[in-house]
């Protein structure tokens, strides 16, 4: 990154049709990308990018050059599976971030930190308030602190809600994406909305 940064390399855009990125692409041995320019629908450009001899996929925007990248930092490596498919090949990713000024860098830094320090997992832990479990994963097990709190936030948002001429009323927590896209004037129905989980959710609705 250092050195890419001292070669100040312009970074220029280019559009090809679909077909021909696919192509070009599994040229180059680049067979995931090609996979996931498959799936843009037919017809559609795709936008590449390329700074000195390396050239990728990208939406963009991009910087101008290189040389604007000065001041970063890489976070982690982590492995992932193509495709989120534990059958697949796994591969391997790098985050990091960049930023316009070394001031701009060291105060977003200290802004994940401070953020890590409230994480309501830890929070959580630290103050008995709920537990996660790995046997059912994303479902919150309260403990008898954390329900009291959360009691509290609910009955002071029914307030809140009640106050500004809203209604009550319950339904699932979970549903088909056709419930979601479902013109607003709509009425939901059982029909309209197959139910996927046993759990129950509250939701306000306007008068």
């Amino acid at each position: 990154m250092t050195e890419l940064a001292k070669k100040d390399e312009k970074v220029e855009r280019r559009v090809l049709p679909r077909d021909e990125a696919v192509a070009y692409f599994k040229g180059l041995g680049e067979h995931y990308k090609a996979e996931i320019i498959s799936s843009i629908p037919a017809g559609e450009d795709v936008s590449l990018y390329r700074e000195g001899k390396f050239e990728d996929l990208c939406r963009g925007p991009h910087v101008p050059s290189t040389g604007k990248l000065k001041h970063f930092k890489l976070m982690k490596v982590a492995g992932a599976y193509w495709r989120g498919d534990h059958r697949n090949e796994m591969l391997q990713r790098v985050y990091g971030t960049a930023w316009a000024s070394k001031d701009d860098l060291q105060k977003y830094l200290t802004m994940l930190e401070e953020a890590e320090k409230r994480d309501h997992r830890k929070l959580g832990r630290e103050l008995d308030l709920f537990h996660l479990d790995e046997h059912s994963p994303g479902t919150v097990f309260w403990h008898p602190k954390g329900w009291a709190l959360w009691q509290e936030v609910e009955q002071y948002m029914r307030r809140v809600y009640r106050d500004n001429g809203y209604q009550e009323v319950r339904g699932r927590s979970c549903s088909t994406r056709r419930c979601g896209r479902r013109p607003a004037t709509g009425t939901s129905t059982g029909r309209t909305c197959s139910r996927r989980s046993r759990r129950s959710a509250t939701t306000r609705s306007s008068r």
